[in-house]
């Protein structure tokens, strides 16, 4: 499932999987948490951004069809986590809480997980259609704690 390259200088982990794979979740998940500790992420940082990470993904893996590939891109001082589907619809941010609302308790089922997202990255996220019309969610990861 896991495939190491280097493009541009940068380390690039790659995973790829299809609707028919089993077991996605987990196997994402730990292996998510497995890189960016090999990759020295400082452990403060890791849960966070494999929660937000997971975000992303669950976003592919609900309202996308596969193939599926997730990667961590090395762009210092920062990685990048990027998951690309084959759903070129770009999904539209929910507007900001105001202070008055509680972003875990107040907010519709839907948009949440982008919140946080947001939360996690401080807006450092996005989405992008490629030449292919495939769409890449992707997110930094700073590499200090205070990031």
């Amino acid at each position: 499932m896991a495939v190491t390259q280097m493009r541009d200088g940068g380390q690039v982990l790659i995973w790829r999987w299809s609707d028919r794979s089993r077991d996605v979740a987990p196997r994402i998940r730990i292996a998510l948490r497995c890189t960016l500790r090999e990759l020295g992420i400082p452990d403060e940082t890791i849960e966070g951004a494999v929660m937000a990470a997971w975000e992303l993904t669950a976003n592919s893996l609900r309202y996308a069809r596969g193939p599926y590939e997730m990667r961590i891109l090395r762009k210092d001082p920062l990685f990048v986590f990027e998951i690309e589907d084959s759903d070129p619809r770009v999904p539209v941010m929910p507007p900001s809480c105001s202070s008055e609302t509680n972003a875990f308790t107040e907010l519709a089922e839907h948009g949440r997980g982008l919140q946080i997202v947001d939360k996690f990255t401080r807006g450092r996220w996005g989405f992008r259609l490629t030449a292919n019309e495939t769409k890449i969610a992707w997110m930094a990861i700073s590499t200090t704690v205070n990031g």
